[in-house]
């Protein structure tokens, strides 16, 4: 069967380390965005880092990037091992309990050539993907990485099962040439 992404439950080879590094470095923040004409909090916490200057926009919310921190940056090295990309921007998820979650959505944004390379940390979660009439189902496991395209319908869902804290580290490849990728 041709699945619509690659699942490696175990890809990531010092996700504890990483996960220390991402509770105690970056500076997260709570992000308001324009939905149906009302701003709302966004239910988790961001930080971004990536090339200087590579800036990614969703949302109406722009977030530049001004470099990469060295245990990221080992991470983007280890991931192109993985997957034939070149990372330039990574967006970093902090859900605190399974209170904390994302909607379905798509990342379709013209600057984003669609592949994602995602890597969860902390807490098993749920994570949905649909493509037409079908969708899956994964529990993304500390340590795993899941590569598909953006652009398909996604979703991490909330619980209100007792969950830990989960980081999740999007790894994406902008456009400079889309007309506001770069600075």
């Amino acid at each position: 069967m041709n699945l619509p992404f690659r699942y490696l439950p175990e890809g990531l080879q010092d996700a504890d380390a990483v996960m220390r590094w991402c509770v105690e470095e970056p500076l997260w923040q709570h992000e308001h965005i324009q939905m149906f004409g009302r701003t709302v909090v966004v239910p988790r916490m961001v930080a971004w880092y990536g090339d200087a200057g590579v800036r990614y926009r969703y949302s109406g919310v722009q977030h530049c990037a001004d470099g990469w921190p060295n245990p990221l940056w080992e991470l983007k090295v280890e991931l192109a091992r993985l997957v034939d990309a070149d990372w330039n921007f990574v967006l970093l998820n902090r859900y605190r309990d399974g209170r904390d979650w994302m909607g379905w959505h798509r990342d379709d944004e013209k600057a984003m050539n669609g592949v994602v390379a995602s890597v969860s940390l902390g807490a098993t979660r749920g994570f949905r993907l649909e493509v037409g009439d079908e969708r899956y189902k994964l529990d993304l496991e500390h340590g795993s990485v899941v590569v598909f395209d953006g652009r398909l319908r996604h979703t991490l869902t909330r619980t209100r099962r007792p969950v830990g804290e989960r980081f999740n580290l999007t790894f994406r490849c902008i456009d400079a040439s889309a007309g506001h990728a770069h600075a």
